[in-house]
């Protein structure tokens, strides 16, 4: 079946006021209800579900459940339902705690913890590797837009030092930090970030990399987010083509 419907309860995701007993009582409720769904999916109805991917051309290398403050069964599922789909490994954000946690069970099962930055990098001192030596499983999701936009510096340097060690690499077209406005979304081709260099550098080195187009300006009335996404897949073929 489904997973549990409606909406999470009030003050679920808050920190905004105390919960009332009732509140804390259906919060309780919703997560252990969501928590049997996921342990007790039956993987077919994965299958299913990757079948329609399949027949519709597209690969699924990489699932994003953020399951670091799940239960261990709940991670293992997220993983199972992961390999189910055919994907490599399963994300989440990137912290100290999320690390020490997914990349030990990643391991187990034969696959990726694979971890997305925002603006971490602008942090003076913030570096891949202690999250890196924690396990081998330990991958990157690079978010190239979001490490130019918050530092300025070319994301080839990250690519070119880390590459081994990541998985994919987000792309997206965004202004610099010290452009007004600073670090804001645009749309391909009319920001800062170096698409071309990125793409041609990860060509001339044949390394394996998923370039992810992650699409975050915003859509004109005009348009959809599909058709903007094929706008990125063209301007990304002329530059490889």
């Amino acid at each position: 079946g489904a997973p549990p419907a409606g909406a999470r309860p009030a003050g679920a995701q808050g920190g905004r006021q105390p919960l009332t007993p009732e509140q804390e009582a259906a919060r309780t409720k919703y997560n252990q209800d969501l928590k049997d769904w996921r342990v007790g999916l039956n993987m077919t109805k994965v299958a299913a579900a990757k079948k329609l991917f399949d027949d519709a051309g597209i690969g699924v290398h990489i699932v994003k459940f953020s399951p670091a403050r799940w239960s261990d069964e709940e991670i293992d599922y997220a993983f199972k339902a992961a390999k189910a789909m055919g994907a490599k490994g399963v994300c989440d954000e990137i912290s100290e705690e999320a690390v020490k946690k997914l990349g030990p069970i990643a391991e187990k099962h034969g696959m990726y913890a694979i971890f997305h930055n925002h603006m971490q990098f602008a942090t003076e001192g913030f570096s891949y590797d202690p999250f890196l030596a924690v396990s081998p499983a330990v991958m990157m999701n690079f978010d190239a837009g979001h490490f130019f936009g918050s530092t300025g510096i070319h994301p080839n340097t990250i690519i070119e030092k880390y590459h081994n060690r990541l998985f994919s690499v987000h792309m997206k077209d965004k202004t610099g930090p010290k452009t007004d406005p600073a670090n804001q979304n645009q749309v391909w081709g009319q920001g800062e970030v170096p698409i071309a260099d990125i793409l041609l550098l990860i060509k001339k080195n044949k390394w394996p990399l998923y370039c992810d187009i992650e699409l975050e300006y915003d859509v004109k009335p005009w348009s959809n987010p599909v058709k903007e996404v094929r706008t990125c897949v063209q301007y990304a073929r002329n530059i490889l083509m």
